[in-house]
């Protein structure tokens, strides 16, 4: 007896009906026996959900596991929205080191998913149902009628009928962290068909909630070619480079592999300022302030009528409060974002509406010294 508590699953299959054959329900019987050895293999993997024991009760197989406080990646997706980035590239390192272990050993998973990553009450993330993966020495298994797996996450090659190799898993992984940051699955369709079809065919739409670079990451990973895919040691490294949350007590891969297209990409999208963008900066700093210092200077000019010099006074000297303001934003502020900056767009907006602030102070002014 083990003395702890544990959760019991039973491997279902749609093939289990009772029109099942007999070569169907032993396929499923070994199925759920390569499930409890590979992942026995693992047990001791602290992203890697273990698996005691696998029991036949009845012709049909339980898989004994480790009990997870938690719920699945899935479920968080359904109940509370996409991940903050931080968070994604906190579930991205995890599900790295659990793939990384299951290929040392020799273990392609084949169905890595969001409802097969489970996030525990205490925050630990952690890989389960081994169930269709495949150990190096097996033989490569199917059901009647097409492959196993979830189509919107497997890898093109897959679809294709080729064998399983790791690359699949990064791919899976991909389509993961995508649905994970985004919300959204990149390639889940109304039908089956048209889901395989945008798997092989066609591209994710571009990430709109990530930052650069675990978009740039998870880009790479869902590559249609799995020799253009980064392998797990290069797209650790690449996320303890560039990831905003990773600690530094995350280890840097021994064998990486080397520069490539991918990591290229992702250098360009990281690198620093560029000079061109700094000078850019200065120029639209410096005519902020010329604007500024220009409607200071101004402000001296003879004016006949003492409301609307008041007025023009006002309405001047706030302008050129606001554009020195923005002269300096411009010039200091390292803007990372789509789009325009933010001092510009907030400075054009700004600059008339002071105009009609200062009429009215001027109004205010005028009422109470025509009352006093």
């Amino acid at each position: 007896m083990l003395d702890v508590d544990v959760a019991v699953k039973e491997v279902w299959l749609p093939q289990q009906a009772a029109s099942a054959s007999g070569a169907e329900h032993r396929e499923r019987v070994v199925r759920a026996a390569r499930e409890a050895r590979n992942a026995a293999k693992l047990r001791d993997h602290p992203h890697i959900v273990a698996v005691h024991d696998v029991v036949v009760e009845d012709g049909t197989p339980w898989i004994v596991m480790r009990l997870v406080e938690g719920r699945s990646l899935e479920e968080r997706l359904r109940t509370d929205g996409p991940l903050p980035v931080p968070r994604a590239a906190e579930v991205a390192a995890a599900l790295l080191k659990a793939l990384k272990a299951a290929h040392a050993a020799g273990i392609v998973h084949r169905d890595l998913k969001p409802a097969n990553v489970m996030l525990t009450d205490d925050g630990q993330v952690l890989l389960t149902d081994f169930g269709i993966a495949v150990h190096e020495t097996d033989t490569k298994l199917t059901v009647t009628g097409g492959v196993i797996g979830s189509a919107e996450y497997m890898a093109p090659e897959r679809l294709q009928g080729t064998q399983d190799q790791a690359a699949g898993d990064l791919f899976s992984l991909g389509a993961t962290l995508y649905e994970a940051v985004e919300g959204v699955s990149p390639f889940r369709r109304e039908t089956p068909r048209a889901t395989m079809a945008a798997v092989a065919l066609h591209e994710p739409p571009p990430m709109q909630r990530s930052d650069p670079v675990l978009a740039s990451l998870i880009t790479a990973l869902l590559a249609k070619n799995p020799e253009d895919r980064p392998n797990v040691d290069s797209t650790l490294a690449l996320l303890r480079a560039g990831a905003p949350t990773l600690t530094a007590a995350m280890p840097m891969p021994p064998h990486s592999r080397g520069p490539s297209a991918v990591s290229a990409a992702l250098t360009e999208t990281a690198a620093p300022v560029s000079r061109v963008a700094r000078v850019g900066r200065l120029i639209t700093g410096s005519c902020f302030l010329v604007i500024g210092l220009g409607l200071v200077a101004f402000r001296s000019t003879t004016i006949t009528s003492r409301h609307v010099g008041s007025v023009l006074v006002i309405s001047l000297l706030a302008a050129a409060l606001v554009a020195v303001l923005f002269g300096l934003a411009a010039m200091f502020y390292r803007w990372k974002g789509p789009g325009k900056p933010p001092f510009l767009i907030i400075g054009g907006v700004f600059l008339p509406v002071f105009l009609p602030l200062a009429l009215i102070w001027e109004v205010w002014n005028a009422v109470v010294l025509n009352t006093s």
